[in-house]
């Protein structure tokens, strides 16, 4: 006899029948019964389960929809079918109806779905204040440790990105991505040093990841170790499968290096596996700097957009500046700015020149005249600082004063603002002497870590620490400032062409618009520095320097009590020694003096006239034509 109590405990056949097809793989079968049981059945609910699971394996999320609404209708808080009904929404294109089930959810995966959606919107705050819920409810979620980092990087949190990927690597220590993630904020956080770090660990998880490799060499360039990072890239160009980046990226040091007859052979190399589009980049760089200019045009025609476009558009437009063609010039420097944007977006918050202004505005006469009078060491001897608007020829001047044998000269190290971060939020005009003094060590071991011979006298060359002058006197009232001047349009232009590692002051320089009014503001810092303290400046031009060099120089030999050495005018065997240029002007420094970058505004005066207006009260002050 059969227990009838057994028989009513039992699910519907069709249902078993449906949860059979899909234990063996047939979801078609077992959507087909679960729907039809779920037209007529008392208690849907595991029809629609059934139904809803069938159709997500067989990718047909619209299909899934209504049994997972039905689920939820039934059971609000049956959270598996809330995350999938959200999911199924997105992969249909309904994120504005998955964001009504995600919002603001406290569980972790509607937390996650919830930033994905937002991050996709670009409204990262609250993108991050959903990646944070779901961290908080599952502290080992991967993905939301990742994606928040991805969101922190973007918005200028570079610490906050930092510690979210290191955790991410904590969670998944051999996920290789993570690490190029992490390495990618260090390098916009231009910390270089731990991005070697990082990538070294990546590079021991994956010895034959190509993008490790190449991302590696590109961060001993940046670390003026060429040699290691040319073994790096001659590692990554020998395995197999696509090389470009790779012979791109070492092409690009070589050049950066002057290393000419290297850029050649390359070239040669790359020529022989018929590799094309790399080919023509790398030969149009070479023509360039052999003169070649019609060559170089011909095989930069040839180089497609896509091939790294703003060193391409870098490329043409240069090309086009020595051949005399002004608009189309005009038109590379251009789009190069817009992809130098669009790759590096900007952060939220102020922007270098807004950030200047709102610094600015404590620089009184009572805040000036309330700093106390300190005693300070007569040794070290006070630095000299070189300073200048970018692109105001202070890398040319820097290697001639490397020709006199009582200067030790350190180009653009950041002395200065690693110094500076030591403050903090503090006046300066509340520093003690006993602070001052240990201020005053922690520069010079700084200078000392990055290269001063300190027997000699120390000329610290770095053009935007103009701005920083209140700072400097206040640590070294001693210090004796150079201040390189160039016009000013052909300074703002200048910049406007250049292809600068982009960071948070070099973004000024991606509209003309944004450079002038930079150029403006640096400037008013300057002349409110001078009105302020008793600045001991020497001022050397540009457009003299180029073609009277020892007439121009001998004056700033005098003010600063050295004698004349006639190495000062034998700047390119100086620099055939100094080791890499980290400036733009790498490429000009290693040549004879020239002067055709003199008032190359007047070729460029159409496109700059938008501009002038803010240049000119600054040209008219120097001494400059204007028309």
């Amino acid at each position: 006899m059969t227990d009838s109590t057994s028989t009513l405990n039992q699910p519907p056949r069709q249902l078993i029948a449906a949860m059979e097809r899909l234990s063996m793989a047939d979801n078609s079968g077992a959507l087909e019964i679960a729907e039809a049981g779920a037209a007529s059945a008392a208690d849907r609910a595991p029809y629609h389960a059934v139904a809803s699971l069938a159709a997500l394996r067989l990718g047909l999320p619209a299909r899934a929809i209504p049994h997972l609404e039905a689920l939820i209708a039934i059971n609000p808080a049956d959270h598996p079918s809330r995350v999938n009904l959200a999911r199924a929404l997105l992969e249909t294109g309904r994120a504005e109806d998955a964001l009504r089930i995600a919002d603001g959810a406290a569980h972790p995966d509607l937390a996650r779905i919830d930033g994905y959606i937002r991050q996709q919107a670009n409204d990262l705050e609250a993108a991050a204040a959903a990646y944070r819920r779901a961290i908080a409810a599952d502290p080992d979620d991967l993905a939301s440790w990742n994606n928040l980092g991805n969101i922190l990087a973007r918005t200028g949190d570079h610490d906050g990105a930092i510690e979210a990927f290191e955790r991410a690597i904590s969670i998944a220590p051999s996920e290789v991505s993570i690490y190029l993630n992490l390495a990618d904020v260090l390098n916009t956080a231009e910390r270089y040093r731990p991005r070697l770090t990082a990538l070294l660990d990546a590079h021991r998880i994956a010895p034959d990841n190509q993008r490790v490799l190449i991302e590696l060499g590109i961060t001993h360039a940046r670390l003026d170790e060429p040699e290691a990072a040319i073994a790096r890239l001659e590692e990554a160009i020998a395995l197999p499968g696509d090389n470009s980046d790779g012979y791109i990226e070492l092409g690009v040091i070589y050049e950066s290096l002057n290393r000419v007859d290297d850029l050649a052979n390359l070239v040669e190399r790359v020529e022989d596996r018929k590799m094309g589009a790399e080919t023509a980049f790398l030969s149009a760089w070479l023509a360039r700097r052999q003169d070649r200019f019609e060559d170089a045009a011909a095989f930069a025609e040839k180089i497609p957009e896509s091939i790294h476009p703003m060193r391409r558009f870098h490329l043409v437009g240069g090309i086009a500046d020595r051949l005399g063609d002004a608009d189309a010039a005009f038109s590379a420097f251009t789009r190069m700015n817009e992809e130098a944007l669009a790759a590096t977006p900007p952060a939220a918050g102020l922007t270098y020149r807004e950030q200047l202004q709102e610094t600015m505005s404590g620089w009184t006469d009572s805040w000036a005249q309330g700093w106390n009078d300190v005693d300070v060491p007569q040794e070290p001897r006070d630095p000299v600082f070189l300073v200048g608007f970018p692109r105001s020829g202070t890398t040319l001047l820097d290697t001639m004063l490397m020709g006199q044998p009582g200067l030790s000269v350190l180009e653009e190290r950041p002395m200065t603002a690693r110094t500076r971060r030591l403050v903090g939020e503090d006046d300066i005009a509340a520093l003690t002497p006993g602070r001052i003094g240990e201020l005053r060590a922690a520069y010079f071991e700084f200078a000392r870590e990055y290269g001063w011979d300190d027997t000699r006298w120390l000329v610290d060359k770095h053009p935007l620490n103009m701005d920083r002058i209140p700072f400097i006197h206040r640590l070294f009232p001693n210090a004796k400032i150079i201040m390189a001047e160039r016009h000013p349009y052909d300074v703002v232009f200048s910049c406007f062409m250049a292809n600068f590692q982009m960071n948070f002051a070099m973004r000024s320089f991606t509209s003309l618009q944004e450079a002038a009014l930079t150029y403006d503001t640096v400037f008013s810092a300057w002349e409110c520095s001078l009105q302020l303290f008793p600045v001991d400046v020497h001022r050397v031009r540009y457009e003299r320097l180029v073609v009277g060099p020892q007439t121009e120089l001998s004056p700033l030999l005098e003010w600063l009590d050295l004698d004349w050495d006639d190495q000062l005018l034998d700047h390119t065997a100086t620099a055939r020694t100094r080791g890499r240029v980290r400036t733009a002007s790498y490429s000009q420094i290693g040549e004879e003096l020239y002067s055709r970058a003199r008032y190359r505004w007047r070729r460029y005066a159409d496109h700059l006239s938008p501009v002038m207006p803010i240049l000119r009260p600054w040209a008219e002050k120097m001494g400059y034509e204007t028309e």
